[in-house]
């Protein structure tokens, strides 16, 4: 369980790492140092237009290191109702519930 989650936090972080190296090196041979105005949406993020302006990349870069311990608290869910540890399920189900309730009321 634990050689999952771990590869996976991996996995994240470097695919973030690797997004936000790309959006600088976009933003220092293009020049376009461009950024959204107002609020960013995850429309934007996934498909702005350009798709490939540096902000862009960048902005997906940040979502996804954002993501990734979130991906990971979901992959537990799974990996103890796997393996049968309900109490554990639950009580990384009430981590989860608190965390996107959290970011949907701004709050934290």
């Amino acid at each position: 369980m634990e050689l999952v989650i771990s590869h996976l936090l991996r996995c994240g972080v470097l695919l973030s790492a690797a997004l936000v190296i790309l959006g600088l090196a976009l933003t220092a041979a293009t020049g376009d140092t461009s950024c959204p105005y107002g609020v960013i949406t995850l429309d934007w993020i996934l498909g702005g237009n350009p798709f490939f302006a540096p902000s862009h990349v960048l902005f997906l870069g940040f979502f996804i290191l954002i993501a990734t311990p979130i991906l990971r608290i979901a992959a537990s869910i799974l990996m103890f109702l796997k393996v049968g540890d309900n109490v554990f399920a639950a009580i990384t189900s009430l981590v989860m519930i608190i965390l996107l309730l959290s970011f949907y009321l701004g709050v934290g």
